[in-house]
């Protein structure tokens, strides 16, 4: 299946001449019917926190073959600061409950080190949502997007940007900057800009593009 005319055409997105190019009347909950339309059976989810989009991403997606789940569940400095190492146990112990029955793989480490562990173009997505300073998204991007094949998905969480201390969002730079430099076109942004009454459309709305 050519994925991106699949979404070109369900979405009717064909003058997508602006990029980002946004779907309207969707949100992060929508994508993994999307994925089980394009028969996709294989992803990763980098960042899981307490695993309620894991939990999502199986409950939307029954030809689900493998999902694996990464997340350091580690405090450090710099990240989460408020947080305390018990409540990234109890997060991981939360996340480990929500999908028990489902096909998934834990990987517990930083995702530059879980990279490691998966084969180049061996998933159908990649749904990116850890730790969101520039460096931080930016490597996520560039190495988890190789472990994608082609006419997969890359994709991620909070499509916005921030510079509190307590709370640093680089995703707009580093998403903007990524498809820029790779001349990745067209790219999508789900849901938009404006609130509009009636419409589906996440507080903080994820970003994605099919790997050429």
């Amino acid at each position: 299946m050519d994925t991106l005319k699949y979404i070109l055409d369900k979405y009717s997105l064909h003058d997508w001449r602006k990029m980002p190019t946004e779907i309207p009347n969707m949100g992060r909950d929508d994508l993994p019917a999307l994925f089980n339309e394009l028969g996709f059976g294989i992803g990763a989810e980098i960042g899981v926190d307490a695993g309620s989009y894991s939990l999502i991403i199986c409950e939307g997606m029954p030809k689900l073959k493998k999902l694996y789940c990464v997340d350091a569940w580690t405090m450090y400095s710099g990240y989460r600061d408020k947080f305390t190492q018990e409540k990234m146990d109890l997060a991981k112990a939360r996340a480990i409950q929500r999908v028990s029955g489902y096909n998934v793989g834990f990987i517990e480490n930083f995702s530059m080190e879980a990279v490691k562990y998966i084969d180049d173009s061996s998933l159908d997505f990649v749904y990116i949502d850890a730790n969101h300073e520039y460096p931080f998204v930016t490597q996520d991007i560039i190495h988890w997007s190789k472990k994608v094949r082609r006419g997969g998905i890359v994709a991620g969480h909070d499509y916005y940007e921030t510079t509190a201390v307590d709370s640093r969002c680089h995703v707009i730079p580093a998403v903007v900057g990524y498809t820029w430099a790779y001349k990745i076109k067209p790219w999508f942004v789900i849901g938009t800009k404006a609130k509009i009454e009636g419409q589906i459309r996440d507080g903080k709305r994820s970003w994605m593009w099919v790997k050429p």
